[in-house]
């Protein structure tokens, strides 16, 4: 997991013209916010994966001016980028609604709007990439168009696009896609039969594959090797407090 932890300011990754896109930022410093602020590197936040990672997000929201939403990892999470800005929208929402809980007062106003989270999911994305011609709808920028049925039934009679689009949609309610000006998606279906063009047996090989090579890894020689790699000992670790949903001696997990 790169991390702006060990960078330096005479560090080449960023001291570059290239992108460098930082995955993850849930141990921020303030030296690692003032790097990347100062040389024009983006991070990416990628909030249901550092969820379930249990990594945390203590300062990932004073960076967000020099961050993008991401998802990680393709084959453990939702691809929709819909989700995950509605993912941040709330966790930061909370944290920092907690926080004014903590002095014993109420929120008086909302900490981070739904234009935020929009911003973060497509115009930043282009900005960390240094490509400011992506991530925007203007004369001469490389976009790709998104078009939502505002016939959904999770859609009809919004007002605020944006709002709509973050609080209220899902990919299913997305009729029309275009790439690089062509049209791949038209009236809620895809342009290309990706069954018929064998897309989809190739895909379900691939998870085929991907599942027996997982099953030969050595889980007791991973851990082993990650723990040597990080420094910790096992007494680092501790289990978590686990929750019972159900009635009875059962939990359910």
């Amino acid at each position: 997991m790169a991390t702006v932890l060990w960078l330096t300011p005479g560090s080449p990754t960023l001291n570059s013209s290239i992108a460098f896109v930082f995955a993850h930022v849930d141990f921020l410093n303030p030296s690692g916010a003032r790097l990347l602020r100062e040389f024009n590197q983006y991070a990416s936040i990628t909030p249901e994966s550092e969820m379930h990672y249990g990594l945390g997000h203590e300062a990932s929201y004073l960076i967000q001016d020099q961050a993008a939403l991401g998802v990680d990892t393709h084959f453990t999470f939702s691809i929709d980028i819909i989700g995950q800005m509605r993912i941040w929208l709330q966790a930061t929402r909370e944290r920092l609604y907690q926080e004014t809980l903590d002095r014993f007062k109420i929120p008086a106003s909302t900490p981070m709007s739904v234009r935020q989270a929009f911003l973060m999911g497509t115009r930043n994305g282009g900005l960390a990439l240094k490509r400011p011609d992506l991530g925007v709808l203007r004369e001469g920028a490389k976009a790709d168009v998104v078009v939502f049925s505002t016939d959904a039934i999770g859609l009809i009679g919004w007002t605020d696009p944006i709002a709509a689009v973050v609080l209220h949609s899902n990919v299913g309610d997305i009729e029309d896609v275009y790439v690089d000006g062509q049209l791949v998606k038209q009236g809620g279906k895809l342009v290309v039969d990706w069954v018929e063009k064998g897309y989809a047996e190739r895909l379900r090989a691939s998870g085929v594959r991907f599942r027996e090579e997982l099953a030969k890894v050595n889980i007791t020689t991973f851990e082993t090797g990650f723990k040597a790699l990080s420094g910790l000992k096992n007494e680092d670790f501790a289990d978590p407090f686990q929750v019972d949903v159900t009635r009875g001696d059962s939990t359910g997990f």
